[in-house]
């Protein structure tokens, strides 16, 4: 079940945060966003700028020593968006939950989207944030910095 509790912190334009729980995962969010649940995805949104966590089956199990393996399948995909959007194209990797991770940053016109991959063990979780380029960043950081696993 998902649950959304108010926490303090900072945020939207309230200054106050949302915990967002999915089934094995949880991130804060801005408390004056709405939440929507659609199938394996949660999103929080307002206007056209979003946070979301959506969640996959991975055919095989992913264990950390496979990092370096998966990551060409990882920047495929995000080329192929790249490429549909017309859009530059920056990556990294980083920490999220404890695990390694890849995150790439595309730009195209005044949108900035910001995609994060997490994997463990048969499921994949991807953390995507869109905004305008003149817009805060810090809900998209939130989003990944308070990304947790259960």
């Amino acid at each position: 079940m998902l649950v959304a509790t108010i926490l303090a912190g900072c945020g939207g334009s309230s200054g106050k945060s949302i915990e967002v729980r999915g089934t094995d995962y949880s991130f804060r969010a801005p408390a004056d966003w709405s939440i929507a649940r659609m199938g394996r995805r949660v999103s929080v949104s307002q206007g056209s700028k979003v946070v979301q966590v959506s969640t996959f089956p991975l055919a095989r199990a992913y264990t950390p020593a496979l990092f370096s393996a998966v990551q060409p399948e990882i920047t495929r995909v995000a080329t192929q968006l790249r490429n549909q959007l017309h859009a530059s194209l920056s990556s990294r990797t980083l920490d999220v939950a404890g695990r390694r991770a890849w995150q790439y940053d595309l730009v195209h016109g005044s949108v900035f989207e910001q995609l994060t991959f997490v994997l463990r063990g048969k499921r994949e979780y991807q953390l995507y944030c869109r905004r305008g380029t003149g817009e805060s960043g810090a809900p998209c950081a939130r989003l990944v910095d308070s990304f947790s696993l259960d």
